[in-house]
């Protein structure tokens, strides 16, 4: 056995193409991301939001609390003071978040939403609240008694995450890594081209040979899943330690979802490699690539976006995508770490890879 698997190895690494799409596309992708993408998206610290307060009467109470309030050592509210008809126009050409018209109830105009946003809601939704709460503590205790117990905790309107910093460029590292997974598929269609008889003229020397065809398939079975975790490896190490690309502290379980992925390219590899012998390997080769590509982009290679428009709008797309499923677990463990997400990913990619593997045998044993 270790005879053959020598031998199989040294025969498969001289594939100059499939050693270029699984190898060296992948990182030469990696490194483009790396050159455009990487930081592109980082959000580290907090921005001061830019308001526009329509000019009024009794604006002084409010004034005071908008230039007190921070987050942290940096103000929570940029503000100008304007008329109504040119906070509109700040607004329309994007120079304010939001404008606020104090009223009861206050009204706040945005035109898109977003962060800055949010924070201006609920900031001022609680500021409508005190105010309402110190009416009502003055009229029962006129000497303001009351009123400083209504100020003994201030929310924060700005949540800390967990993590050191949330990149969201990561998300295009994670499409590429799962595109190299499944770009495992490769070798195994190879491998199907040179073992069943009906497909090349070596397999049909292979076929009658006194060498056992199970183990001809065990063997480069074993070749095609090292060879690809091996690459996988070399592209995560690229990244992680020269790009500097963020995948949490469980290493481990980033380990264990490309392992599992290179399994589900293999296991989709040898599913288009066994179905028929009527397309060439070329053909198998091209098929396989435009259904990676294709889920690549539904998981949010080309943009990122296009990945929750599929959550939101086509949702069960996600449960048959692998690129999909190694990218959002990734994602998730990233983010929120360890947790259901992640094991929900890792279990849809598992049933993948089985419904390809058992399909196949049937495939190949009636063969």
């Amino acid at each position: 056995m270790l005879h053959l698997l020598k031998y199989r190895f040294r025969l498969m690494i001289r594939n100059r193409v499939l050693l270029f799409w699984t190898l060296i596309f992948p990182m030469l992708l990696t490194t483009f991301f790396g050159m455009v993408l990487k930081d592109a998206y980082t959000v580290d610290t907090f921005q001061t939001v830019p308001i526009a307060v329509v000019e009024q009467k009794d604006l002084s109470q409010l004034k005071a609390v908008l230039k007190d309030v921070r987050q942290g050592d940096t103000a929570l509210f940029k503000v100008s003071y304007v008329g109504e008809e040119q906070a509109k126009q700040l607004l329309k050409e994007d120079k304010v978040s939001a404008v606020v018209k104090l009223q009861d109830p206050i009204a706040i105009t945005v035109n898109q939403n977003g962060l800055d946003q949010t924070i201006t809601k609920t900031f001022f939704d609680e500021y409508s609240q005190k105010i309402h709460l110190v009416e009502e503590a003055m009229q029962q205790y006129p000497d303001g008694s009351a009123v400083s117990a209504l100020f003994t905790q201030t929310a924060s309107h700005v949540k800390e995450a967990n993590t050191d910093h949330t990149d969201l460029s990561s998300v295009f590292f994670y499409t590429v890594l799962a595109m190299n997974a499944m770009f495992g598929g490769y070798w195994a269609i190879n491998s199907m081209y040179e073992l069943q008889a009906n497909q090349s003229e070596r397999a049909a020397r292979l076929a009658v040979s006194p060498l056992h065809k199970g183990k001809a398939l065990l063997a480069d079975f074993i070749i095609d899943i090292a060879i690809q975790i091996v690459f996988l490896l070399i592209q995560f190490a690229y990244m992680y330690f020269i790009l500097d690309v963020s995948f949490g502290s469980q290493l481990g379980y980033v380990f264990l979802m490309m392992v599992l992925g290179a399994f589900a390219g293999n296991a989709f590899g040898i599913l288009i490699g066994s179905i028929t012998s009527k397309i060439p390997p070329d053909g198998k080769t091209g098929i396989m690539t435009s259904i990676t590509l294709i889920c690549s982009a539904l998981a949010g290679m080309m943009a990122v976006q296009l990945k929750y428009y599929v959550q939101e709008y086509a949702p069960f797309l996600t449960y048959i995508n692998p690129v999909n499923m190694i990218t959002d677990g990734l994602y998730s463990l990233y983010y929120y770490g360890v947790g259901e997400r992640y094991f929900f990913n890792l279990a849809l990619l598992a049933g993948f890879t089985m419904v390809c593997y058992l399909i196949s045998f049937r495939a190949l044993s009636r063969k």
